[in-house]
């Protein structure tokens, strides 16, 4: 355990997708003051543009790349430029995604259903599978992917979403089991609800947020920050002897409902 907690990243090299908002964007933030450099991943560019700033507010900067991580011709271009500006790649936080509300199962459309998949799953994947070389070079590295306590008790607002992060569950322990060996530690973090834009957009209303609330056991929700903290943990040296694991954090809500 490393005793400067102001760089416990320092000279780790991260790509974070999703950076343009939310968790994604908290984390990037945070991996920069903790010392990495980092590169921010999203479609959306004046998100990551406003995390940007956000981190050149700091005095740091970091390096931008905009990217549909469900296209595997646009992750392969991304980890290429990454790595030609940063070098080998230490760190990979798969933190993009996206939540749409959706009907009932019979009610589901083939869009909708490859939308949430494409995107939550299979670029988590996608991206695990062109990052990883670049860890092997360097006989170590760390990756996390955001999953949800959706994937663990399902969702039902939102089949493919349950169903997605469930994969993604899954897919930490398949790929911990082939890479750990490698030096490569590969966990999962699977958070409650966190006051974030798309938690806020996919509950409908603001009435029907703030009821989650009052029913919570801690009677608030996440914020960003806090699950930055848990894998800013993972990502770090600290957490030299996790792999496969999945971590929920979600404030004791699941606890509370067995």
């Amino acid at each position: 355990m490393t005793n400067d907690n102001s760089v416990r990243l320092q000279g780790k090299k991260a790509i974070i997708t999703g950076a343009g908002s939310g968790i994604g964007r908290e984390t990037s933030i945070r991996f920069v003051q903790e010392g990495a450099q980092v590169v921010l991943v999203d479609r959306n560019t004046e998100g990551m543009k406003q995390t940007l700033q956000s981190i050149q507010a700091l005095g740091r900067e970091a390096h931008t790349i905009q990217a549909d991580i469900s296209k595997e011709s646009q992750i392969q271009s991304m980890v290429n430029t990454a790595i030609a500006s940063v070098g080998d790649i230490n760190i990979l936080v798969n933190a993009a995604a996206v939540l749409i509300r959706t009907q009932q199962t019979h009610q589901v459309s083939e869009a909708e259903w490859d939308l949430i998949m494409n995107t939550n799953l299979k670029g988590t994947f996608l991206c695990c599978k062109h990052v990883i070389p670049s860890m092997i070079n360097t006989g170590s590295g760390s990756i996390i992917n955001i999953s949800s306590v959706s994937g663990i008790r399902g969702a039902g607002y939102s089949l493919p979403y349950g169903v997605g992060k469930a994969g993604v569950i899954h897919l930490t322990t398949m790929v911990a089991q082939q890479y750990t060996g490698n030096g490569i530690r590969v966990n999962c973090v699977a958070p409650g609800l966190v006051d974030t834009p798309q938690s806020r957009g996919s509950t409908a209303s603001t009435e029907t947020f703030e009821s989650r609330i009052k029913t919570h056991p801690m009677q608030r929700v996440g914020t960003p920050n806090e699950i930055s903290n848990l894998i800013l943990f993972l990502a770090s040296d600290e957490a030299s002897y996790i792999s496969g694991q999945t971590v929920i954090i979600d404030g004791g809500e699941r606890a509370s409902a067995q």
